[in-house]
Formats: structure tokens, sequence, C-alpha cells
């Protein structure tokens, strides 16, 4: 397999992935989004699919990727190679020989799973055996978990202009107070987005 040539399984399914249980679970707990929040024409929110269809919308797909090697210092001054880190977090899982985290060795041929364990969501692959420092290559899907819990707050903060207010016995609760609320995190979490650098050339200037 040549350099950059890792192969990522397309997914195209109408349920939520099982490689995205762990950034769905995470996604829920920044968003409060429980699986029957509440129903729009018949659909209930939010589901694992449509908490899925969010992250998608704030996906990186991260290609051949060079990892950065941590030094290990051992007993009389060895020094060894396990860990290794990537610049972005937060990513798929491989799952049930579904591949959609592959690692490259210097060669660009694929490393086996049984070779490394991941920190998925730190971007962290600690390998079983020394690598004396060689290469190694990251290729799979990093979400930006910020914006797609803004995405959520947003849609949330939506909803509810829809709603409104109600009281009980010494409990009440004021549609613009949820709004509030939704929209205080939507700005909290979408003030945290990724940004990314793109380099960008002008054809019409002499050369």
């Amino acid at each position: 397999m040549s350099s950059g040539s890792g192969t990522i399984t397309p997914i195209v399914t109408s349920t939520a992935r099982a490689t995205m249980s762990s950034v769905i679970s995470l996604l829920r707990g920044m968003t409060n989004a429980g699986s029957a929040e509440y129903s729009v024409s018949g659909a209930t929110y939010w589901t694992d699919q449509q908490v899925q269809d969010v992250l998608d919308r704030h996906v990186q797909y991260i290609n051949y990727e060079e990892l950065a090697p941590v030094e290990k210092s051992g007993s009389g001054g060895s020094v060894t190679y396990v860990e290794y880190n990537s610049k972005r977090r937060f990513f798929e899982s491989t799952s049930s020989g579904t591949s959609r985290f592959i690692v490259q060795n210097e060669s660009g041929g694929t490393i086996g799973t049984a070779s490394y364990s991941v920190d998925y969501p730190r971007g962290v692959v600690t390998f079983t055996a020394d690598t004396t420092g060689l290469s190694r290559y990251l290729t799979g899907y990093s979400y930006d978990m910020n914006a797609a819990a803004a995405d959520v707050w947003s849609q949330k903060a939506a909803h509810y202009v829809t709603a409104y207010d109600f009281s009980t016995d010494n409990h009440s609760m004021s549609r613009g107070q949820i709004i509030k609320n939704c929209l205080e995190m939507a700005k909290q979490y979408g003030s945290g987005g990724a940004v990314f650098n793109v380099t960008c050339e002008r054809t019409d200037t002499e050369q």
C-alpha cells in the first residue's frame, strides 16, 4: 500500500453507526439531549441517528496525518517510543472490522489494530511495542464537538419558540427563559469551535 492510500470504509445506513457510540454519548452530555425530548411533525428528538447527523455536519476527514511520537525515558537512560499524538481530537472509532480509523507505518502499510490501542477523544495512539521513533500516520474522522453542540442548542432554541409558558403547584416554566438558556449555550459552545487555516494564492497578479 502506497503512502497516503489508507482505505476508509464508506458507510451509508439509516441507523447510527456503531463506531459513533462514544461521540454520540459525549454530545448528548454536552447538550442534555434526551432520546425523546420533544417531537416535531411526528419525529421524536433526539435519536442516535439525529445526533449523528449533527456530528456529520461538523466532521473533518484527516488524511495521512503524521503523528507526533512521545519520547519516554526508562531505566538506565533507555528511550522508548510507544505513544503517538494527533493534532486532532474526538475521532470516530473502528469497530467490528469497520475501518474508520487507520494507522499506517513509514512505508504506507496499514498496521493491524492488535498492535495498538486508541484514546479516540484525545487522539492518542499507544503501540504495544517500541517503534524506535519511526513515522506513523493516521487517517480518520475528527469531530468538532463544540460546533456540533452549538448546532444542537440552536435547534433546541428554534423548537422552543413554539412552546408556551405553564405553571403548576409551586412550579412554573417560562418559554422565554428556555430559549434564552439554549441560545446562551449555543453561543458558549460556538465560540469554542475549531479554527482551520487555509493557504490561498492569487492568480491575477504578475509573477
